[in-house]
This record gives C-alpha cells, structure tokens and sequence, in this order.
C-alpha cells in the first residue's frame, strides 16, 4: 500500500494526531476568558465524539458551530459549577480555621459533596454536547449516569489528576509541561476520556432503542 495513501494506518494516525492538535489549540484559546470554559468544553467532546464514532467531522467549522449552539447551557452549568466549588471551598476554609473545635470530621461529607458535583460536571458537558434535554434534565441524567457507571467516573476524574501529578513529580520542567499542554495535551486527554464516555452513552442509547 502507498504510504500516503489515505487509508494507510500510518495516515490516519498522522492524521488523527493533527486534528487533536488542530483542536487542542481551538480549546486552549476559547477557554481564556474562563467564563467560555464550560463552551469550550462541550464544543471539544462533540467533536471528539463524531471522531471516535468515525464521522471525520471538519475541526475548525465543527468546533466553531458546537461552540456557538451549546454556548447559553454550557456556560450556565459552567457558572453553576464555579458557585458550587466556591461554597466547597470556603465550607473547607470554615472547618479549618477552627481545627481547635474538633470539626475536621465535617470534611468527610464536603468532600463527598465535592466527588458528587465533579461526577456530575464531567457528565454533563459531554451530555450537553450530543442529547437535547432541559437543564433540569440533563444535570439529573448526568447524576444517575456518574453513579450508575462508578468505576469509570473514578477514572474520568482520577485520569486527568494523575497525568498531571505524574507531570509535576517527574521532573518536567514549565517549559516543557506547557508546550505539551498546547500541542496535545488537553485534546489528548479529553479524547481518551471521551472514548470512555462514548462507551457508556452507547450502552444507554441501545438499551433505549430497545424499548
């Protein structure tokens, strides 16, 4: 087979290596002004989705229109997601200044709290990004998908976490940390996660095609 041939396994991985670049880049600057963090994001996984599910959407275009049609929802879970983890924060900050009063043991239902709203945000924008539902919907099926699915919440949660651990404790230098991050790291990781996520989807949308 020709090697730049189109269907060479070489090409497609090339290929497939370009596009998360093209989409790393893409995610990284929409997600500067922060509040567009929660666009961004469902923007991302939609493409990553059509990717994985072999549909060869076009990057740029397709980014761009996922970004402007999920734009209002995302950035309300985005900004309900910030005004949660602000009141975990500062409900952590009250139980610490007063370690004196024997109150560390209220961080074991905080903390449980903080597992249930990050289960719950790593659902939704990949819900929001392929199924159309209400708000009030779409955060109760991410709830019922992140509990019903443990093992690969902990993942989707743990993943990202480790890698940068693994990052920081290797030795990397910021130089290095950044440029891997603004080539293929953010795409690269959301990309392997969204596999994961595509899995589960999968699994529900026969179970409901089979009703």
């Amino acid at each position: 087979m020709n090697l730049f041939h189109p269907d060479n396994p070489v090409m497609r991985f090339l290929s497939r290596i370009f596009d998360l670049i093209i989409l790393n880049l893409l995610f990284i600057f929409s997600c500067i002004p922060i509040i567009t963090i929660g666009a961004a994001l469902s923007a991302i996984y939609q493409i990553l989705f059509k990717i994985i599910d072999k549909k060869d959407p076009y990057i740029f275009k397709g980014y761009v229109k996922a970004f402007r049609e999920n734009f209002k929802p995302a950035t309300l879970i985005w900004i309900l997601t910030l005004l949660a983890g602000a009141g975990i924060y500062l409900a952590l900050f009250a139980i610490s200044t007063k370690s004196g009063q024997n109150l560390e043991f209220l961080q074991i239902p905080v903390w449980i709290l903080v597992f249930i709203i990050a289960s719950v945000a790593a659902y939704a924008f990949p819900l929001l990004s392929r199924y159309q539902c209400s708000l009030k919907q779409l955060i109760i099926n991410a709830f019922v998908l992140s509990i019903g699915n443990i093992p690969a919440t902990v993942i989707i949660i743990v993943f990202p976490l480790g890698i940068l651990y693994l990052a920081s404790s290797a030795g990397l230098n910021i130089a290095v940390i950044c440029c891997l991050a603004f080539t293929i790291g953010c795409s690269g990781i959301l990309y392997l996660i969204s596999y994961v996520l595509f899995q589960i989807f999968k699994k529900h949308e026969t179970k409901q095609a089979a009703k």
